[in-house]
Formats: structure tokens, C-alpha cells, sequence
């Protein structure tokens, strides 16, 4: 009978290296995922105080009704504005990695929209697009209400924190959540951007464009800022990409 011997082959010096790229590199890959979608979750840097940022700032609310007359044409109209924050309505959760890709924002803070017909597994529903890192990210408090209504986040610019917010509401007890849920935060340096429908905004926030004069063919769209805020300028784009049009403020000291 034939004697049969094994042989263990030592593995190649090359195919060694090759396992080992892979193993570095992929390390570092997913580290690196985790880093870039790490800041909507987690806490603000403890050296950052509220208050408003130093520099000029874009904010831009746009109701993009799903993108129905394309987006690449939402896109276009948002470029042009040149936005550090993008204040999102009825955004499709599947064109966020698009627009987050286009317009070279940080990945989103998004949630469906539950209170408009919606529900938890929507496909639509309300983001923000930054880019600066945001922190605490989440859907606005709305105890007793209807589901969702819109989303809210910390960012931090220069040392300072202030909170953004995109909201769609579509009665008076949400716009009380809101202004309670900014209450019960310390009442900070905030912006809000959104599709108020036809509630009636109080005076706890100041409507950026009907202070600049330029509100009267926003219709249901507004920009709203607390008093620390100091809006520079601001408008309405005269746009068909969206049922609505894109709006646009530039705040600084």
C-alpha cells in the first residue's frame, strides 16, 4: 500500500500581505464609517456654550414634495444657495444619499413623517442636511400627538451650540409640542425651517423674512429664529423645481 504523506506548505510572503490589507484596511474603512455617522447620535463637544456663531451663516427650508419634478432640479436650486444647513420637507428617504452626496453635507438627520398621512414606515418625511457635524439628533417631542412632525439637532460652530429644526405641522397642538419641546431644552439659540401650513405662528420666534420684507410669496414656508439671531439677509427663490419654493436666510452678528 501506497504511503501518503501531507505536506504543510508555508503561505506565500505575497498572500500573506494581501490578507493583512484587507484586514487593515477594512478596519480602518468601517472606523471610518462609524466616525462619519457618529455626531447625530451623540453629545456636543462639553467646551461648546449656546449661542450664536461668529460667522455668517446659510440656512435654506425647502418643501420638496418628494422630488416629483426631478431632483436634479432640487439639487440645482439648492447648490445655488450655497447652504451650511438645508431644512428639508417630504424628502423621500431614498433620495437623501443622493442629495447628501450632491450637495456635500454631512449624512442626514431624517425621520419619517407620521403626522401627515404618514407613519413610522413612510417613506417621506423630514431632515436636515449640514454640513457641520450635528449632534443629538432626533424626532421633536410631540406627547399626545399624531406621530412625528418634524426633526431637530444640535450643531456646533466655533465653541458655539445652537439647535436647527425642520418641521411640517399641520395643527396647533404640534406647534405647542414644539414650543414646549424647545422650552423644556433651556429655550437655546435655535432655527427653524418648515411647512407651517396655515397654523398661526406666535411670537415665541421671529419670522426671518417677514422682517427682511420679503415673505409675501412664501405662502406656508418660513424661516424662524429666536432673538439671539441676527438675519443679514434673506429671500424667496422663484422656482417651479417643487410645488414650493425654496427659501433662504444669512444670519451673522
Amino acid at each position: 500500500m501506497k504511503k501518503i504523506t501531507l505536506v504543510m506548505r508555508t503561505p506565500r510572503r505575497a498572500t500573506v500581505l494581501f490578507f493583512a490589507f484587507l484586514l487593515v484596511f477594512g478596519g480602518a474603512f468601517w472606523v471610518a464609517m462609524k466616525w462619519a455617522a457618529r455626531g447625530a447620535g451623540s453629545l456636543p463637544p462639553a467646551s461648546a456654550v449656546w449661542g450664536v456663531p461668529d460667522r455668517p451663516i446659510r440656512f435654506v427650508s425647502y418643501n420638496i414634495r418628494h422630488g416629483e419634478r426631478g431632483l436634479p432640479r432640487i439639487i440645482d436650486e439648492i447648490s445655488k444657495l450655497q447652504p451650511d444647513f438645508v431644512l428639508l420637507q417630504e424628502v423621500e428617504r431614498e433620495h437623501l444619499s443622493t442629495m447628501t452626496r450632491d450637495l456635500r453635507s454631512m449624512p442626514a438627520v431624517y425621520h419619517a413623517s407620521e403626522n401627515l398621512a404618514g407613519g413610522p414606515r413612510a417613506s417621506w418625511g423630514n431632515a436636515i442636511l449640514s454640513r457641520h457635524r450635528l449632534y443629538e439628533g432626533q424626532s421633536i417631542p410631540n406627547p399626545g400627538g399624531g406621530g412625528s412632525f418634524g426633526v431637530w439637532a444640535t450643531a456646533a460652530i466655533d465653541g458655539k451650540k445652537f439647535r436647527v429644526a425642520s418641521v411640517h405641522l399641520s395643527d396647533n397642538r404640534e406647534l405647542t409640542n414644539l414650543v414646549k419641546a424647545w422650552e423644556d431644552a433651556g429655550r437655546p439659540p435655535i432655527v427653524l425651517g418648515g411647512d407651517f401650513n396655515q397654523v398661526a405662528i406666535d411670537n415665541y420666534w421671529i419670522d426671518a423674512l417677514k422682517g427682511l420684507g420679503k415673505d409675501k410669496s412664501a405662502r406656508v414656508d418660513h424661516l424662524l429664529v429666536s432673538k439671539e439671531w441676527k438675519v443679514i439677509d434673506g429671500g424667496v427663490v422663484d422656482s417651479d423645481a417643487s410645488e414650493h419654493r425654496p427659501i433662504w436666510i444669512r444670519t451673522g452678528k
